[in-house]
């Protein structure tokens, strides 16, 4: 890795005579699981205004998170095919300072595989030191050509040229059709992808290399409340099945029990038949306030079964023996590795289980 000034630096570690550089911006087919509100070029926000206006209500925190990480880049990827022989990054992040919770290789992080029939294959991952936002990095492509580069998930990429050998082509690679429907996932930091080791190992990105299926991450810290503009936002989107992970940022059960059912029908309103996954909370220290929570859980899930709806309810503290709970977590609640492939195993069983029937509501 080379720190920079500008992102328009020469680089040493290449011959950058024998470079060509796009402006990933202008290329907005190379990247997977952001919306592009603005429908011009890359766009990594994935929170219109209305919906950013919501956390008003709910505090500074709120809307202080919302602030920062309202185009952070988690849950998207760079997926690209070329017969280049190596790429070069060159990369301007908003932040410079580490995380809490977190390693760089996570929050500011890029995590590279390669694919080869549809198997992912860890190459290499990479971020910078804290102190530093402006960096290159070259990376060799496999023999294939395919590469999928998991990004930062509590960074905002503000620039990023991707170098090629001249007289070389890149495009991007998509998933298989059966597969391109994205699952949507709502959630609170651990479902952002808070504590894993690198940003490609958060539950949502595990899921997406396990079935090797695209996702739409909009989780962000201190601002999952189950707003109604939200729940019009994923209603809105066409997707394969959604997993909503609310319950932490909700504080109280007097209002969790107003919020929690409601959220769901709304989004219910949008998707009768799609598969919808519900999560209990990721506590697990004993605070009373959260075993309240996944009772008002357990109660939306009844209800939706009650009705014949396509729910799915995951109790997280069941997928763990209590001998577990030492490191399954790096405080009472943000997942380590092993828990987030955990959760993720869990997932995909049940989007395997229903697989057919969802792909069968959209021939």
């Amino acid at each position: 890795m080379e720190y920079l000034n500008s992102i328009d630096d020469s680089i040493t570690s290449v011959d950058e005579n024998n470079i060509e550089y796009i402006d990933l911006f202008q290329h907005p087919e190379l990247v997977y699981g952001t919306l592009n509100l603005s429908g011009e070029g890359l766009d990594f926000c994935k929170y219109p205004p209305d919906v950013q206006k919501e956390m008003e209500r709910y505090g500074d925190l709120a809307v202080k998170e919302m602030a920062n990480l309202n185009s952070s880049a988690c849950g998207t990827r760079l997926r690209i095919s070329t017969d280049s022989k190596v790429l070069v990054l060159k990369v301007q992040l908003k932040r410079k300072w580490e995380y809490q919770k977190m390693t760089n290789w996570n929050a500011s992080g890029f995590d590279v595989y390669a694919l080869k029939n549809d198997k992912y294959s860890h190459r290499t991952v990479f971020g910078p030191a804290s102190g530093y936002n402006i960096f290159s990095e070259v990376i060799n492509v496999p023999q294939n050509g395919k590469l999928c580069i998991f990004l930062p998930n509590y960074n905002t990429i503000e620039k990023m040229h991707i170098g090629i050998e001249k007289g070389s082509e890149i495009t991007n690679f998509d998933y298989p059709e059966q597969n391109s429907l994205p699952v949507i996932f709502y959630g609170n930091s651990v479902t952002q992808g808070a504590a894993a080791s690198r940003s490609g190992n958060t539950f949502p990105n595990v899921v997406s290399k396990k079935l090797n299926r695209d996702i739409i991450n909009l989780s962000c810290s201190s601002c999952c409340r189950g707003t109604l503009d939200m729940a019009d936002l994923i209603g809105e989107i066409r997707c394969y099945a959604i997993v909503i992970d609310y319950t932490r940022n909700a504080h109280a059960p007097e209002v969790f029990i107003k919020s929690h059912e409601r959220f769901y029908k709304r989004i219910r309103q949008y998707h009768p038949d799609v598969p919808i996954i519900l999560l209990t909370s990721e506590c697990f220290n004993g605070w009373r306030v959260y075993d309240e929570f996944d009772e008002i859980v357990k109660a939306t899930y009844d209800n939706a079964i009650e009705n014949n709806e396509n729910t799915f309810l995951i109790n997280q503290h069941e997928l763990f023996s209590e001998e577990e709970y030492d490191f399954i977590t790096i405080d009472s609640s943000h997942y380590t590795d092993y828990g987030m492939f955990k959760v993720a195993d869990e997932i995909c069983k049940l989007l395997n289980k229903t697989g057919k029937n969802t792909q069968d509501n959209f021939k």
